[in-house]
């Protein structure tokens, strides 16, 4: 009996702390205060590489070439 009500209130624990943190409005849209809903999004749900937030940066390397001049 004990392990029921302790599983009870874990379970009733882990919903309401889900809800607490969901970054949606009342009617279920997102809200948009939020940095993570601000990225646009595909109707498949993955990033839209038109935008600029969701682009990967590129590194560049840049080869020095000196050149050594040997005393002679």
């Amino acid at each position: 009996m004990k392990k029921l009500i302790v599983m009870m209130l874990l379970a009733v624990m882990a919903f309401t702390t889900t809800q607490t943190f969901a970054q949606t409005k009342k009617d279920g849209s997102k809200d948009m205060r939020y940095k993570k809903n601000k990225q646009p999004l595909k109707k498949d749900g993955t990033p839209d590489k038109r935008f600029k937030t969701n682009k990967e940066v590129k590194k560049t390397t840049v080869k020095k070439t000196t050149a050594v001049k040997k005393a002679a």
